[in-house]
């Protein structure tokens, strides 16, 4: 009686964390964590300007593999990079800019006016 019940709960927990590593990797519509991070800001952000209520800005950095894949796809190489370093390569499309560098790997920015909701530049030079 014992190795039935023993056997009985090992399936059980065997079948629960099956179940939830499921749940665990389907997400929200197969969505994927996101690797970066954020800025908000008033003014332009070059002025390191505290937001407010009507000048609401935000800036978002990715970073990983959502920033490699973006990167890949919005190429070619911009013309008029920031930098012009072999260790440094740049792609524009729109708002969105995608950095690749030798020592930090890939970075997109994109930005948003929250006031209005239309993107905008997530970064400077």
């Amino acid at each position: 009686m014992k190795v039935h019940f023993a056997w009985f709960a090992g399936a059980c927990a065997l079948l629960c964390s099956a179940q939830a590593a499921d749940t665990k990797e389907t997400g929200r519509y197969l969505a994927k964590p996101l690797n970066g991070d954020y800025y908000v800001y008033g003014g332009s952000i070059e002025d390191k300007t505290a937001p407010t209520q009507a000048d609401r800005k935000l800036s978002l950095m990715l970073t990983g593999p959502l920033a490699k894949e973006l990167f890949d796809q919005i190429g070619p190489d911009a013309k008029h990079a920031c930098s012009s370093g072999p260790d440094y390569r740049e792609r524009n499309r729109g708002d969105l800019a995608c950095t690749w560098t030798k020592d930090q790997g890939y970075s997109c920015y994109v930005g948003l006016n929250v006031h209005t909701g239309k993107s905008m530049p997530g970064t400077t030079c």
